[in-house]
């Protein structure tokens, strides 16, 4: 992506008898890449990210054969973010396979993250806020954070169930002055069969 003297966003398109020719961008979306990446989530204390039964994003202590179902592997599909804008981050979408549908994670208020079936990712998403989408960030080696695009400073974490102690929930967790804590950071770890 380039900008021209009046910052408007372009793309690179080819070149054709010594001309170039370039593609406008809407500064103000985001589009799919051809690229994604699918790994194990995990909390820190070490309890993994999974899509239970009912279509519900949970986390515990998975065994070594537990982690290897497509219930328990997330792809992390990357967006182009076509904005002017300083970015926050990567653009990206979490999602689980489940029954030929994409269980994608979405944000609702009440800080609340919930599985959305989808039959396909959008191709272009126009709006500088989406349910689905998130800014991911390294922290440290394969530790990242997922930002809200919808609640900006509102981050992909983990909290204990109110329903099963056992179990923690996936939630946003608000930035304070301090920052965020360990409970929004997620490790990401590719299962080696």
């Amino acid at each position: 992506m380039m900008a021209t003297s009046d910052c408007i966003a372009v793309t690179f398109q080819g070149v054709h008898n010594d001309t170039f020719y370039m593609s406008e961008v809407d500064g103000d979306s985001f589009t799919i890449s051809s690229r994604w990446f699918t790994y194990n989530l995990q909390c820190e204390d070490k309890k993994f990210l999974y899509l239970n039964h009912e279509g519900r994003l949970e986390l515990q202590h998975l065994t070594s054969n537990e982690q290897s179902q497509l219930d328990c592997k997330f792809n992390i599909h990357l967006f182009n973010d076509n904005s002017l804008q300083e970015r926050k981050g990567r653009a990206v979408m979490v999602y689980a396979n489940k029954d030929g549908k994409k269980m994608v994670a979405c944000c609702r208020s009440n800080n609340e993250v919930y599985a959305e079936a989808m039959q396909d990712l959008p191709k272009k998403i126009e709006e500088r806020q989406h349910k689905a989408l998130f800014y991911m960030t390294m922290v440290v080696s394969n530790k990242y954070m997922f930002e809200s695009t919808l609640y900006p400073s509102k981050f992909l974490g983990f909290e204990p169930d109110k329903r099963n102690s056992s179990l923690k929930a996936v939630v946003l967790l608000e930035k304070g002055h301090r920052g965020v804590d360990e409970k929004a950071e997620v490790t990401l770890t590719k299962k080696v069969i």
